[in-house]
Formats: structure tokens, C-alpha cells, sequence
């Protein structure tokens, strides 16, 4: 069972406090746009919120499990954590809900790879990495943060046994989707609007 998680947690700063996952492109919200994608490759979407306050703010229309942060204040990275300890798939699909262009090809490729692996992660030409495009081993994930602290995912991905996969040939496999574009602000969005 692979299950997937998409991180709404963040405070929008960059969006004057609007929510990403509200954002909007082709009369679909990000989060729409996401959950949609993730149907077809995935058996599980759990959207995970930093609080139960937050999650009270999602529209309640989408067929997922609405889960928030087991501790606080900890950025993705808890998102990540608390996912792991509420997802029933033995791997799962991360990605932040500022990616509106996620490809179920691209997805069904990293878990195809991801046998024998703690975690398959795409990783640009300059060494950086997407640990919120990535596939995880959902035991991993909880072993790993039993034991570590959870403010960073650099540190997540370094420890565990993980599986590089260059983000060219990933793009490759999905040509027409900028599948790694993270929509931080609305400025940013505008442009994108004004391309469709």
C-alpha cells in the first residue's frame, strides 16, 4: 500500500498569510490539482496540517484523512513525522502543497525504484535535493526520528539509505509538467497564470 502525504503546515509569509493550497490554477486549488493526481497512484492521501486549528480551514470536500503535526513547530520535517506514524502505506509519497504540477508518472517511478531502498530521492545537478517530490519507507522514517531530532530533512535523507535519482531524468519522463515548481508566492502564481 503506498500512501500519500501533502504538507499544508506552513504560514504563508511569502503569500501575505494566504494558504498555498488555496491557491488557484486552471479553476482548480493546488490542493485539488494534487489530490487529483495522487488518485491515480496512490491508495491513501493524508493532508497534514502544523495544527487542528489549521485543518479546521481546509474545505472538508476531498476523500482524505485530515491529520496535523504530533510536534509542533517543526516544519516539514514534522509534517514528514507525524505522517509516518499516521499512514497506513508501507511507503509514502511527500510532497508541499506549493507543487501544483506533480506527475503521476514522475510518482510512479520513484516507488518503482524505491525496492531495496529507505528512501528515493531526486536530486539536482548542484548536489541539492527535493525531499518534498521524494518516496519514503514509512518504518524507516519512524525508526529514523525515534532517535534523531526532527527540524531537518537534509538530515532525514542523509541517514537513511537512500536512493539519488537525477531530476533531468525525471523531467524527462514527464516533459510538458515543471513537476518540481514550488509556488511561494503570488507573484509567482501570476506569471504561471499568465503562461496558461
Amino acid at each position: 500500500m503506498i500512501s500519500a502525504l501533502i504538507l499544508v503546515g506552513g504560514w504563508c509569509t511569502r503569500a501575505n498569510g494566504y494558504p498555498k493550497f488555496l491557491f488557484t490554477c486552471e479553476n482548480k486549488t493546488f490542493l485539488e490539482r494534487q489530490i487529483e493526481e495522487l488518485q491515480s497512484c496512490t491508495d491513501e492521501i493524508l493532508v497534514v496540517g502544523r495544527d487542528e486549528e489549521q485543518i479546521v480551514l481546509i474545505p472538508d470536500k476531498y476523500p482524505v484523512v485530515y491529520i496535523h503535526d504530533i510536534r509542533k513547530n517543526q516544519g516539514p520535517a514534522g509534517g514528514i513525522h507525524s505522517g509516518a506514524w499516521h499512514a497506513k502505506g508501507e511507503l509514502l509519497f511527500a510532497t508541499a502543497c506549493d507543487m501544483p504540477f506533480l506527475s503521476r508518472v514522475v510518482i510512479r517511478h520513484l516507488i518503482r525504484v524505491s525496492e531495496g531502498f529507505d528512501a528515493v530521492v531526486p536530486i539536482w545537478e548542484d548536489g541539492k535535493f527535493e525531499p518534498l517530490c521524494a518516496v519514503y519507507r514509512r518504518d524507516a522514517v519512524r525508526l529514523f526520528y525515534d532517535t534523531h531530532d526532527l527540524s531537518s530533512l537534509k538530515s532525514l535523507v542523509q541517514n537513511l539509505n537512500t536512493n539519488f535519482v537525477p531530476v533531468q531524468k525525471l523531467k524527462a519522463l514527464d516533459p510538458d509538467r515543471d513537476v518540481f515548481l514550488n509556488v511561494n508566492d503570488l507573484e509567482l502564481l501570476s506569471k504561471i497564470k499568465e503562461k496558461l
